[in-house]
């Protein structure tokens, strides 16, 4: 069954295009548009693999979400995540490649204006070649409760007919698996030296905010308390609020390595580095995100940003 919401069109078998609107509730805080990242992500998927994400069950019966595993967002002075405003007019051009029975990867294009769309080719999207577009990757996994029922218990189960042999194969060279491996080790190497180069924080999850309508730390959530922790690192170098909003985020990219229940504290690492390998980047923030009492480790984040020597 091929599930299309109003605004989207297919161009072919693994390719959707559409035409929206930049609303309040999608612009502001990072963490907002890569929520809505995520949504376009379930609805392509939705679209063209003949599964409603959105409802979708295992052979059991129980519920499986296609949860995030890496994403990977690349952006320009021109177009970047915290960019937009209400009403910028942007076309997002999206492909799903395929990646097993248990995972899928989404290519996302997102430019201003009303404009035709386009299928993404894989090696132009990862060339980056445009600077008035945001790049944005999303390798998602399906998942289930295992036998506790919690948030740490999760386990790979696809639904029954989730149809991906049709999708395209990317090249190995642009394999988000190789790329998640990479930013997972990163988790692992050790802080600066200097103390005003890093800090250790304690985040209590809060119910209130950060889980999902399934009761799961939402993904939004994590780059959410990769926010937090970056502001604080900033204002713990002298920075001001001001300064940090004024920051351009060229490349934002994130390892999920597990999940958290309500009640956990999460212990926050976050770091910073001058430079970074990202053209127009002067700093490199890493942030890494483990479950306080157990050590079990969350998610690695890393983010390149154009902080332009302000504070």
């Amino acid at each position: 069954m091929t599930v299309l919401t109003p605004e989207l069109e297919l161009l072919g078998p693994d390719a959707t295009t559409r035409t929206t609107v930049v609303r309040p509730g999608m612009c502001g805080p990072g963490s907002l548009f890569v929520g809505q990242v995520g949504d376009w992500t379930w609805d392509t998927v939705s679209a063209l693999c003949d599964t409603n994400v959105y409802t979708a069950r295992d052979a059991d019966g129980m519920p499986t979400y296609l949860a995030f595993h890496y994403i990977h967002l690349r952006g320009g002075a021109d177009l970047h995540v915290r960019g937009m405003t209400f009403g910028d007019v942007l076309r997002v051009d999206s492909r799903s490649f395929a990646s097993g029975s248990e995972s899928v990867l989404t290519l996302h294009e997102i430019r201003r204006g009303d404009r035709p769309g386009r299928v993404v080719d894989p090696d132009e999207f990862y060339a980056h070649p445009d600077p008035a577009c945001l790049y944005a990757q999303n390798f998602n996994r399906w998942v289930v409760r295992g036998p506790s029922g919690g948030n740490g218990d999760l386990r790979s189960a696809s639904p029954p007919g989730f149809r991906h042999a049709h999708l395209p194969v990317l090249p190995a060279r642009h394999s988000p698996r190789r790329a998640y491996a990479e930013l997972r080790a990163l988790g692992a190497e050790p802080d600066p030296p200097d103390p005003l180069d890093r800090l250790a924080l304690d985040y209590p999850v809060d119910p209130s905010r950060d889980l999902n309508g399934v009761g799961l730390l939402y993904f939004a959530s994590y780059f959410s308390i990769v926010d937090w922790a970056s502001l604080r690192l900033w204002r713990h170098r002298g920075g001001t609020d001001a300064g940090f909003l004024r920051r351009i985020v060229l490349d934002q990219r994130m390892s999920y390595l597990g999940n958290a229940d309500v009640g956990a504290v999460l212990r926050v690492r976050v770091s910073r580095r001058p430079g970074g390998d990202v053209t127009g980047a002067d700093e490199t923030v890493r942030v890494v995100l483990a479950d306080r009492d157990t050590g079990r480790p969350l998610a690695v984040a890393l983010a390149q940003t154009r902080t332009e020597a302000t504070t």
